[in-house]
């Protein structure tokens, strides 16, 4: 997987340089068209490398140590390097997201899969931000008796198997995660099973799923308030088909999307009981009996979507993605974009390693993973060595061995409570606008 970790990399690497040295390229991802046209401290290709640095510390100490990584002896001030990030459009690093991604599915002969498909899980996030005026307008927030913040909405479609954020999105606050997942549902390819939680359940999410020219597979768990969800767990059935009617809502709504609907369009589906300990669930989908998937497997297909949590925790709570680098709209993009790209790349490098701990070590009373606390930390210490050095190779290897030293046991079986917090106090990190750590 080393070698295929390195291909990717080297189709990342060609990317800035085409976008670097391509004038019609360039002016895709530049605000301005003077943007980058004259040579500055921070060109094109470097000023990437230093956002995908994620400064979490003092700007001024993170370009010091930036020029440092680069053996420059000379290094621009932070008025400098925040004028040259505001000529970037952040669209960039979402592109790069897809050369990475993208590359994988071609290079990678062990691309996981469930029963034949990439299981991609559905879900949001807020993020909160610092209270400016820039800020509040584009994104909003919220407000009640104590005060008001602001916050932006955060989506993702996540393939669980093999770790990777495919189709993110940042968009104001009271930006519908609804509207978002609609509109992602396009990008859902043939072989992609996409799994929602019940906040997704509703007519036309399935609707559009089903009327693509060929049928996109899901799996969304009921909404226990729906009639016919009601009806079926009174039932008593582990599994049955049943025909879903449209409301008038989901009638007006996928008119708007330009499919004609009325009240006898039916759609077919199968409803799955799942038992757990203190409630029952229901999970809507469109995988048959007849195509070989047993109701035993879905209690377990779904537990798949926990994944997605998990990676978004990693994103706020290991990568400070709530600590951004800039108080601008754009800098807030940037960096969401630029976590998710990186966070990418970690697992990447972490899952390369994950396979020789499977193969290799096979005598510990528990499966052991990799931690990825640690792990993460040393890939950034080596990130930008890894994009600079003619010998990314070498860094690759020693990063895989790093990674193979610290591991963590996995107990299998375990559950703990889940605690609902306040959304000011979901994560561990935030962004002070008078203070920032230099060290």
């Amino acid at each position: 997987m080393t070698d295929v970790n390195l291909r990717i990399l080297i189709e990342l690497k060609e990317f800035v340089c085409l976008v670097s040295n391509n004038a019609a390229l360039l002016s895709v991802f530049k605000n301005t068209p003077s943007a980058f046209s004259r040579n500055r401290k921070l060109p094109f290709d470097k000023l990437v490398l230093l956002i995908l640095k994620l400064c979490k510390k003092t700007l001024s100490v993170e370009l010091e140590q930036f020029f440092s990584e680069l053996n420059s002896s000379t290094c621009c001030s932070v008025s400098a390097f925040t004028q040259q990030r505001s000529k970037l459009d952040p669209i960039f690093f979402y592109w790069w997201n897809i050369v990475l991604w993208s590359s994988y599915y071609q290079y990678s002969k062990d691309i996981k899969r469930w029963n034949g498909y990439r299981v991609i899980a559905a879900d949001g996030s807020n993020i909160s931000l610092i209270k400016t005026p820039a800020l509040e307008n584009y994104f909003g927030g919220q407000t009640n008796q104590a005060g008001s913040f602001v916050q932006a909405k955060t989506f993702y479609y996540y393939d669980v198997l093999n770790d990777l954020i495919l189709y993110p999105e940042i968009k104001p606050y009271r930006y519908g995660e609804m509207k978002i997942a609609y509109n992602g549902i396009e990008n859902l390819e043939e072989d992609m099973l996409a799994i929602y939680d019940r906040n997704f359940s509703n007519y036309k999410m399935i609707a559009l799923h089903v009327f693509q020219e060929k049928e996109r597979k899901f799996l969304i768990r009921g909404n226990e308030r729906q009639t016919y969800i009601k009806n079926f767990i009174a039932s008593g059935q582990t599994s049955c088909v049943t025909h879903i009617v449209p409301t008038h809502t989901a009638i007006r709504e996928l008119k708007k999307s330009g499919f004609i609907v009325n009240k006898n369009t039916l759609i077919k589906v199968r409803l799955v009981r799942v038992e757990l300990k203190n409630t029952v669930e229901v999970l809507i989908t469109n995988l048959w009996e007849e195509e070989g998937h047993d109701e035993n497997q879905f209690k377990e297909l779904y537990f798949m979507r926990w994944g997605i949590e998990t990676n978004i925790s990693f994103q706020k709570n290991i990568q400070k993605l709530e600590s951004f680098s800039g108080l601008t709209v754009e800098s807030v993009i940037q960096d969401f974009y630029a976590t998710v790209f990186i966070t990418n790349l970690h697992s990447l490098i972490k899952n390369s390693a994950q396979t020789t701990v499977d193969q290799k070590i096979t005598h510990r009373k528990y499966p052991m993973k990799i931690n990825g606390n640690k792990s993460y930390g040393k890939l950034k210490a080596n990130l930008i060595s890894l994009f600079i050095s003619n010998d990314p190779e070498t860094i690759l290897r020693t990063l895989h061995r790093y990674f193979i030293r610290d591991l963590l046991p996995v107990r299998k079986g375990r559950s703990f409570e889940r605690i609902r917090k306040n959304p000011q106090f979901k994560s561990k990190h935030k962004t002070f606008n008078n203070y920032k750590p230099s060290f």
